[in-house]
């Protein structure tokens, strides 16, 4: 049985979206903690080293995902040294990505499994999208963090809407700056767009997606961006106007979705799947 440490359902970010999509992959597996077998840490920001201890203590087996840099300047200086830490304490340790373990590595010192992200594909599909003469373009995010790139999107969409002689649309979603929101995202030549703020409900978002033409990427370095896979599945193309898609876990998402079954390998089978071949070799 599975603990999946700090799990919040009602906090909303990439590390809860990969707790939630978890916690369906692995249902039959999921345990609290005192039944469980396996304490399974989502972030090194997410837990205290006590926490950990005490697992250790218990008997229970530690199993570290790791998805990118831990941002000290969030996590009262102790982000990465936590990681290190856990990883040394770990029965296993889960990268998010190629990219996360060719980062993350040689700092924490510890070798292990690669498992992509997925999403409930019930919820995030193509079906049902609609074509008209409008290009729609989407935006999504939930937190303001310098490394979305919020000015690259604005830039990525005044282009293309001039290009289509302002026959085109943008959904803005997640939390911005009020001066942003007042005063028209810096648009200045009536560019056409809604600010939908951050939206909690994974069916409202899927059905912006498919809504949606493009998915403006601007992403750098994500090890393994949800919003990328979610809107690959809901039928999105990528508008990449600055490389952003060629950052990061960004490559592998793509390679792994035009080369690889598309919807279906990042459904939630796949990677329930890998996390149970993983598991059970350290049960």
């Amino acid at each position: 049985k599975i603990h999946i440490a700090k799990f919040d359902d009602s906090k909303m970010g990439g590390g809860w979206s990969f707790c939630r999509n978890l916690s369906k992959a692995l249902s039959d597996h999921i345990s609290d903690y005192e039944n469980c077998d396996i304490y399974l840490i989502p972030s090194p920001s997410m837990v205290s080293k006590e926490e950990v201890d005490k697992a250790q203590t218990d008997g229970k087996k530690i199993v570290l995902r790791v998805d990118n840099i831990v941002r000290n300047s969030r996590n009262r200086n102790t982000g990465m040294s936590r990681m290190k830490r856990f990883a040394e304490q770990a029965d296993l340790v889960i990268y998010q990505s190629e990219f996360a373990r060719d980062l993350l590595r040689p700092y924490i010192g510890v070798d292990g499994q690669v498992i992509l992200n997925s999403c409930d594909t019930s919820i995030f599909h193509p079906n049902g999208r609609q074509e008209d003469t409008t290009a729609k373009f989407i935006y999504s995010r939930v937190n303001r963090d310098e490394t979305k790139n919020w000015e690259m999107a604005r830039y990525t969409f005044q282009s293309e809407s001039e290009i289509r002689n302002g026959e085109a649309f943008l959904n803005i979603v997640g939390q911005y700056s009020p001066e942003l929101v007042e005063y028209n995202f810096d648009f200045y030549q009536n560019e056409k767009y809604k600010y939908w703020g951050v939206i909690t409900d994974p069916g409202t978002l899927a059905s912006l997606y498919r809504d949606s033409d493009y998915l403006i990427y601007t992403f750098w370095n994500d090890a393994c961006s949800n919003t990328l896979i979610e809107a690959l599945c809901s039928g999105c193309l990528v508008a990449d106007k600055y490389g952003m898609a060629q950052t990061g876990g960004a490559p592998e998402i793509l390679h792994h979705y035009y080369t690889h079954g598309g919807i279906e390998y990042f459904g939630l089978k796949r990677m329930g799947k890998e996390y149970i071949e993983c598991l059970q070799a350290i049960a």
